[in-house]
């Protein structure tokens, strides 16, 4: 009996050193997956139209301005006889991190009021990424207004409509095609503010 004493030790210590062996390799896995690149979606496709006191702002420049914690990235586009411009859906292959970046995704109208002079129509910021189905809806058909004032308005989050101050906010000259779907109304706005007030009140 006593001689199958150290036989055991022996196959308890075996144990032991996989069992170790097998965490470390699973928290160094770990560690090394937040170095990995992976693919964030950078900026929608993009199709709107550019309008001045409602008519079509032809053979006009179109700038995209792109960020991403420190760094910039601008292409641009022009408006046909309609008014109307394009730009491609805009990925980035970035390095995962354990903290929070800044994204954004920026549209202006060059040389306008005057010569030199942007004007911002369009701007959507967030934390990592814009991956958002609101984001995509509202920006497959926009009208931007030079001559409109610029407005707040808060993106739903479709991907859960139950977390609903999830999703960031746009600042823009330009109206929607589907806006109902995609972005919060004043009243709808409202509702959500009386709603977290009284669960505020009843914590």
């Amino acid at each position: 009996m006593l001689g199958r004493q150290p036989l055991l030790t022996k196959l308890m210590a075996i144990g032991l050193g996989l069992t170790l062996s097998g965490l470390a390799s699973t928290a160094e896995a770990g560690v090394f997956d937040w170095f990995k690149r992976t693919e964030i979606k950078w900026s929608p496709e993009i199709h709107g139209v550019i309008t001045e006191q409602g008519k079509p702002v032809t053979d006009q420049e179109v700038k995209r301005r792109l960020y991403y914690e420190g760094k910039e990235q601008f292409d641009t586009t022009t408006t046909d006889a309609n008014g109307q411009f394009h730009f491609p859906q805009k990925t980035r292959k970035v390095r995962r991190v354990m903290f929070d970046v800044s994204v954004a995704m920026e549209l202006y109208v060059t040389n306008y009021p005057t010569a030199n002079e942007d004007d911002l129509v369009f701007r959507v910021a967030n934390l990592n990424h814009l991956n958002y189905q609101a984001l995509d809806l509202i920006l497959s058909e926009m009208q931007c207004e030079l001559a409109a004032p610029t407005k707040n308005e808060q993106l739903k989050y479709l991907e859960d409509l139950n977390l609903a101050d999830i999703a960031p906010a746009v600042l823009s000259k330009c109206s929607f095609t589907h806006a109902d779907k995609a972005l919060f109304s004043e009243e709808e706005l409202q509702r959500l503010i009386e709603e977290d007030a009284k669960n505020i009140e009843h914590f």
